[in-house]
């Protein structure tokens, strides 16, 4: 059976974790009978040879690209190597990793966070690639980000996009994808972050976490990416 490494950038916040588990976890859900999950953590672990595994998937987190730590840019080199030779997904906080490490700008939005259910629409290159074969368009997808990629990496090809966000997927060569929103969140897990991220979102604009909580439905389609990342990419 196939491996898959989840690379662990950061945890959920607590009262999450207490209901729900954390993002390790939904990750290896999402993988679940199609390959083996093993998790490695970036920011206090040592990070294995990528050859050991057959895809490199990473987490989302609190942490902010914008304010960069040693461990960020050891790990977008690693990622960036082991896509020579592995398929690597990045989610979120992930995807704007490697934004960064190709050269692109991650930046906080100036309109503050994007948090809830939004829907998102395919390019014409997203409509060919794999990773999001089948999706109708426009697509629902849960969101939790403030920083954003304003523009694609050089070299990379824009997947998904929508008003909020003019990148929400993009491609940069044959193995490397990455995903601004969230496929391994429910409505449950969104509905929760949300309540925990009341207060500080509150403060950016009074109301937003109210909205925010209020729009939240059904993401049928979101986790389908994992799914098509490991049976186009992992597997193949």
């Amino acid at each position: 059976m196939k491996r898959v490494l989840i690379v662990r950038t950061g945890s959920a916040p607590a009262a999450v974790r207490a209901r729900h588990g954390d993002f390790t976890d939904w990750f290896a859900e999402l993988v679940g009978s199609r390959a083996v999950a093993a998790v490695s953590d970036a920011v206090e672990g040592e990070l294995p040879g990528p050859v050991e595994y057959d895809g490199i998937l990473v987490t989302g987190s609190l942490a902010s690209v914008t304010r960069p730590e040693p461990w960020m840019d050891r790990l977008g080199l690693w990622l960036l190597r082991a896509a020579e030779e592995r398929p690597v997904l990045g989610v979120c906080f992930g995807h704007q990793l490697l934004a960064r490490a190709l050269g692109g700008r991650v930046e906080r939005h100036p309109d503050g966070p994007e948090l809830g259910t939004a829907e998102v629409e395919l390019t014409a290159e997203g409509r060919a690639d794999p990773l999001l074969a089948g999706f109708p368009s426009p697509f629902a997808v849960q969101e939790a980000h403030e920083d954003h990629v304003p523009e694609p990496p050089p070299g990379a090809v824009v997947l998904a996009r929508n008003q909020r966000a003019p990148v929400q997927a993009f491609a940069a060569g044959p193995r490397l994808r990455a995903v601004q929103f969230h496929p391994e969140f429910d409505a449950a897990r969104n509905r929760a972050f949300a309540e925990s991220e009341r207060a500080a979102l509150d403060r950016v604009r009074p109301g937003l976490a109210e909205a925010a909580l209020s729009g939240i439905r059904p993401s049928p389609d979101g986790p389908r990416v994992v799914e098509n990342w490991l049976r186009a990419f992992v597997q193949a």
